[in-house]
């Protein structure tokens, strides 16, 4: 029992002194002196709590922090909004940018246009492309309901030259219908529907890269459209001027192509290769087209004869002429003097016996003549 109390005196004792040492730290101070330099002031004390200093301390840590984050925002937001005011300024830029580019796109589509149409019209001019449906019904329309023949639409321009014509009076097509390889036209590549769609809308530069990539696409098949339309306009007027299509000479047609009586014995039939045209003596005979001279000289029965070879298998024949104005090898164009009429060799008097081979074949001039 004297052990118990004696442990629990101990623990009693040891008990009160903490809490004399806690009450003890709760009431401690800090002690501020202020000396004055002047003697015979008095020294002056501050007594502060140290609960005190410790919330000033804690205090002035937190408005420092609370001041920084809010310094830092405000310089944050200010260079956000510095970079905002720079992207507005670049987005402004690129809009002007994309709104010339648009129009430039505009532009490029429109000349395209006019030049997919100018393509359809030298094409239709010079027989290379069909006309519309719509074309050609208001065409009949014209011969049938207004009572325009072929030569009236013509004269107004409103059906192309016979040689570009599909008419039955147009023989020369005809015959070209049978040999394809005597018109090889092409078509234009660049299709009307890839630029004459509505134009989507360009907001974005990647719109507008992906547009001007596709004009750029259209112009360069339109490019090679119209150097092949070069090819084919040179060809085809390579083979107006060589095609025998001119008279040679303006007269009446005194004996025509095929079978015929002989001249100086009427009971006897022949093949006329040709047709006979009488005119004066002397006359100005032409080059029915452009071609080279295969033969110029004397040819029994036929007298002084030209032959003319104009490529495209043609060949034209000038008979029973007085006198010969060209040479075997030369060039002649078409409407070239080369020849004046005559009555050499077999002729009952002065004519001009005028004769076309196509493909080795006689046959009759006045399928080919304009």
């Amino acid at each position: 029992m004297k052990l118990l109390d004696l442990f629990c005196h101990k623990f009693l004792a040891k008990f009160k002194r903490v809490n004399k040492n806690k009450k003890k730290n709760k009431k401690a101070y800090l002690t501020m002196m202020l000396i004055p330099h002047a003697q015979g002031e008095a020294v002056k004390n501050y007594a502060l709590s140290l609960r005190f200093v410790k919330t000033c301390v804690v205090g002035c840590l937190l408005g420092v922090f609370i001041v920084g984050f809010f310094v830092s925002k405000y310089f944050s937001l200010q260079y956000i909004s510095l970079e905002n005011k720079e992207l507005e300024q670049i987005n402004l830029a690129q809009a002007v940018e994309i709104e010339k580019l648009k129009s430039l796109t505009g532009e490029m589509q429109n000349q395209l246009e006019a030049l997919m149409e100018i393509d359809r019209e030298i094409r239709l001019k010079i027989g290379m492309l069909e006309p519309t449906d719509g074309e050609k019904d208001v065409l009949q329309e014209l011969q049938t309901v207004a009572g325009f023949d072929h030569y009236t639409l013509l004269t107004l321009g409103l059906v192309e030259r016979p040689f570009a014509s599909r008419s039955n009076q147009n023989s020369f097509y005809r015959q070209s219908e049978q040999n394809p390889n005597l018109l090889a036209f092409s078509r234009p590549q660049t299709r009307a529907e890839d630029i004459l769609t509505p134009q989507k809308e360009i907001n974005t530069l990647e719109d507008l890269k992906e547009e001007l990539e596709k004009m750029d696409r259209l112009l360069t098949e339109q490019a090679e459209s119209m150097d092949k339309l070069k090819y084919d306009v040179e060809k085809q007027l390579a083979i107006e001027q060589a095609v025998p299509e001119a008279w040679p000479i303006r007269g009446i047609i005194t004996s025509g192509f095929g079978m015929r009586d002989n001249p100086f014995d009427h009971s006897v039939q022949e093949f006329h290769e040709g047709i006979d045209i009488d005119g004066t003596y002397g006359a100005p005979i032409r080059a029915a087209g452009y071609g080279v001279v295969t033969m110029a000289g004397y040819q029994g029965a036929w007298g002084n004869v030209v032959l003319i070879s104009h490529g495209f298998g043609y060949v034209s024949k000038y008979a029973h002429n007085a006198s010969l104005l060209v040479k075997k090898g030369d060039k002649v164009e078409k409407g070239q003097i080369i020849a004046r009429l005559g009555s050499t060799g077999r002729a009952t008097g002065a004519h001009l016996h005028f004769g076309i081979a196509k493909n080795g074949e006689w046959i009759d001039p006045l399928t080919v003549l304009k």
